[in-house]
């Protein structure tokens, strides 16, 4: 027996949902998988999927996983530290400059096993976990899904410590971003 955990139907229309949700459930019926009618959603207009809330204009972070970050207390050992920065990495799309600010994170998180005793952390990396913090509950976390039919632009950037980039669409109703990278 197999186990498959999720699986994401998007679809334009209601009509259009119908027709690809029979599609998929027949398809997993041939091949003998099983869903949970309990556990399934079906044509809803907003999901939580995987930490992300996903709607029809856009995608953001789950408000409960940005919440339980946000409250998290100031690391006081390299796990607790890379705990930090391993949740604050799945977010790291919505956030630019992301590898500048965690640079700081970094330094103290890289250590080797024989290594790990050396862990301090100090005013440098209390910014970057208080600016994370902020980021987190202050700016507008969602990236916009593309349109095909308007030009995208791509800007980057570089530096000693990391590149990135953006890509955003500038339409009549404003910038739409698509994505944020660096690293």
């Amino acid at each position: 027996m197999a186990y498959l955990d999720d699986i994401l139907i998007f679809s334009r229309t209601f009509d259009e949902h119908v027709k690809h949700l029979t599609e998929i459930l027949s398809i997993l019926a041939e091949v003998n998988f099983q869903v949970n009618p309990d556990k399934c959603f079906i044509a809803v207009n907003e999901i939580d999927f995987l930490g992300h809330t996903i709607n029809e204009h856009s995608i953001k972070p789950n408000g409960e996983k940005i919440k339980a970050i946000v409250h998290l207390p100031s690391p006081k050992t390299l796990k607790e530290a890379n705990e930090f920065l391993g949740k604050i990495n799945w977010y790291r799309k919505f956030i630019p400059n992301f590898a500048r600010i965690a640079a700081p994170l970094h330094k103290v998180t890289n250590k080797t096993k024989h290594r790990r005793h050396e862990f301090r952390w100090g005013p440098e990396q209390q910014q970057s976990f208080d600016e994370f913090k902020h980021i987190l509950t202050t700016s507008p976390l969602f990236l916009e899904y593309p349109d095909l039919s308007t030009p995208f632009t791509l800007t980057t950037d570089a530096s000693d410590i990391g590149i990135g980039g953006i890509l955003r669409q500038d339409t009549p109703a404003g910038t739409k971003i698509n994505y944020f990278k660096s690293r």
